[in-house]
């Protein structure tokens, strides 16, 4: 059975409110599309970095009113959704969480994650702004799979797709704001096609887009590394479908989870 997942890849604005009518402009299209979850990037809540210096200050708690507009829309469209915030968190330095939220077709809060690894590389120091969360996402089952979330800069260190795929997830979701620069693209590529390859299963990555800082270019791959979908450098609703039983039939003829020597390594 085939499942539809749409990637909004937009650019978003430093005032949550009008964050909140394009997630509404993606809902209606991916409602148009027959999909079961929208997957929306990094940093929707509230753009970064934040020239004016408030970004801390914009912070929201994840009952505060873009989750929960976000929750009334889930349920009035049906639709399950992922997206990233700007979560208030308890450190006194006032650093804050950078924030994936899942909520269900019925509007309730499924899953949230901390992004664990920060970008502190290429001149930026996300650790400024941000705390890194403590615990990697568990895997959530919902009606199109087990699914399973990084954050962006997560993509480079495999262990947390590895950890992943081993509590049976099937799709791994990277939901990004990759810097623009030389060779960004082809590591973005990369990266994302080799966690499909070396695990069995689905991964997409929904990369913001912003002319100063983000590629967008958003892409899926299936279990096999074959692309599944590929963005531009605009904003735009990219659609996919996943099959699980392509999964289950990868795996049989490549068993490498049987084939593993755990007791060789860690994971």
């Amino acid at each position: 059975m085939a499942f539809t997942i749409a990637l909004a890849q937009t650019t978003s604005f430093t005032n949550y409110k009008e964050n909140l009518k394009k997630a509404e402009v993606f809902l209606k299209k991916a409602k148009m599309q027959k999909a079961q979850l929208l997957v929306f990037p990094e940093y929707f809540m509230t753009y970064y970095p934040d020239d004016t210096g408030t970004y801390s200050q914009k912070a929201q708690p994840l009952d505060g009113v873009f989750v929960k507009t976000m929750q009334k829309w889930a349920k009035e469209y049906k639709m399950w959704m992922i997206f990233g915030m700007n979560e208030i968190s308890v450190d006194d330095s006032k650093k804050t969480w950078n924030t994936m939220v899942i909520l269900d077709a019925q509007g309730n809060l499924a899953g949230a994650y901390h992004k664990t690894h920060l970008f502190d590389a290429y001149r930026w120091k996300e650790s400024k702004d941000t705390i890194p969360g403590k615990t990697l996402f568990q895997p959530l089952e919902t009606p199109f799979g087990i699914i399973g979330i990084g954050t962006c800069y997560d993509l480079r260190f495999p262990e947390l797709a590895r950890n992943a795929a081993l509590q049976g997830t099937q799709v791994m979701f990277y939901p990004s704001a990759w810097v623009k620069g030389e060779g960004k693209y082809l590591q973005w590529e990369t990266l994302l096609r080799a966690r499909a390859i070396e695990n069995e299963m689905y991964v997409i990555g929904c990369c913001h887009y912003s002319e100063e800082h983000y590629m967008g270019r958003s892409l899926g791959f299936g279990p096999l590394g074959e692309l599944l979908v590929q963005g531009k450098e605009k904003e735009e609703l990219l659609v996919c479908e996943v099959s699980f039983d392509k999964i289950e039939k990868v795996r049989r003829a490549n068993p490498v989870f049987q084939n593993r020597r755990a007791e060789l390594y860690h994971l």
